[in-house]
């Protein structure tokens, strides 16, 4: 667990410098708040169509290789965008880095290889804290080397990447056992089937996916919305990116293994869904840095709450053997909204208002909170918290 933690947090950490920063320096070469959104939506073609074959790969031959070809990968995309003198480099480097970002769900395969059902929530949620503290670092970082050189933290990005490739080849072992490997896992249509229709996993995949559309058209105005709002510049926006990190490691790694412990997955998501559709909603209100930082708190603690139990939920859904297809199935809705989101939101960024992509997210996590509150109160059990044993098993 140590060592897949130290992985995902030092990805993370080049993830978040390069993350708020981007849309700015996309800006330096022409591009428009619609290009924008292709940008950032191009990362999420490549997770749509790669995370799927990455989680079948590491089913087959273990999450170990899988894991080691992805740091690599961004460590070239990084250091392709310190290098880029065009707005097309940046677009393929940002393809690249996509094609290796795809792999992240084998990172929760592998954390679902080596906990018990019960331990899965907290788990993710460790694995969600290390996401989180990386875009504590990430930001901080880019933003104390953006103040020496605008290129400079893409080179850092990319250092970083290849110290965590050397780090994951010496101290991560793999995970899934030889015997699990050599059994035949169902195809990914039946999963497929299985994810759209059975009704135990299906309302989660839908829901990550409005979920997902809806942070995500955040992410992508965000930088913009608070140049326009409150004249900030890149390194105000890796601040705040540093105070979202803080907040929703804190939700991830302290209040989830606790919370589900006593209240049970299906509330506490929730409760996170709830807390994420007020503060989305109030950031669109914003008009000072008081003002933004409230608006934040709710956002970023409620949404570490809903992605941790989503993912716990999901993965207790399906068999052992089912682990990285599913979860990378899970990556692609996830990704399929990360392509749609940059594209909406800027678009209603461009043509209403800054603050419209912000009121519409809200309106989203709570419309899912809705959907969840009604299935509880009808009461469906839980979504999953009884796992699967058999692939071909419906609930």
């Amino acid at each position: 667990m140590a060592a897949v933690m130290l992985a995902v947090f030092v990805d993370l950490v080049g993830f978040g410098i390069v993350l708020p920063l981007l849309p700015l320096w996309a800006e330096r070469f022409g591009a428009s708040p619609f290009v924008i959104g292709a940008l950032l939506a191009s990362y999420a073609v490549m997770q749509f169509l790669l995370a799927p074959v990455w989680g079948r790969i590491s089913d087959r031959y273990g999450r170990r290789p899988v894991i080691l070809v992805a740091l690599a990968g961004s460590a070239l995309a990084a250091l392709a965008l310190g290098f880029a003198d065009a707005l097309w480099v940046i677009f393929l480097a940002r393809v690249f880095h996509g094609a290796a970002g795809a792999s992240y769900s084998v990172a929760q395969a592998y954390v679902a290889d080596i906990t018990t059902p019960q331990q899965r929530a907290r788990a993710m949620g460790l694995i969600g804290a290390a996401f989180g503290v990386g875009f504590i670092a990430g930001p901080a970082i880019g933003a104390a080397s953006a103040a020496v050189d605008v290129r400079l933290p893409f080179f850092v990005a990319a250092g970083l990447a290849t110290i965590n490739f050397a780090l994951a080849w010496v101290r991560l072992p793999e995970s899934l056992d030889q015997r699990l490997r050599a059994r035949t896992s169902p195809s990914r249509l039946s999963l497929l089937r299985r994810a759209f229709m059975e009704r135990g996993l299906a309302p989660l995949v839908w829901m990550s996916f409005v979920a997902t559309l809806a942070f995500v058209g955040m992410e992508a105005t965000f930088a913009l919305f608070v140049e326009r709002r409150l004249d900030f510049g890149p390194p105000e926006v890796a601040w705040a990116f540093v105070y979202i990190g803080l907040l929703a490691a804190a939700s991830q790694g302290v209040f989830v293994g606790r919370l589900v412990g006593r209240y049970g997955e299906s509330r506490v998501l929730l409760a996170g869904l709830i807390v994420t559709g007020v503060g989305l909603g109030g950031l669109a209100f914003v008009t000072n840095v008081p003002s933004l930082l409230l608006a934040l708190l709710p956002l970023s603690f409620g949404s570490g709450l809903v992605f941790a139990t989503t993912t716990a939920l999901i993965s207790r859904s399906v068999s052992d053997t089912e682990q990285g297809v599913a979860l990378g199935i899970t990556a692609s809705v996830s990704g399929l909204a990360r392509i749609g989101a940059p594209l909406g939101a800027t678009a209603l960024f461009q043509a209403i208002d800054p603050g419209a992509p912000l009121v519409v997210g809200g309106v989203l996590f709570l419309g899912c909170a809705v959907a969840i509150g009604t299935a509880l109160a009808r009461g469906s059990h839980g979504f999953g918290e009884v796992p699967i044993t058999g692939s071909a098993r419906d609930v």
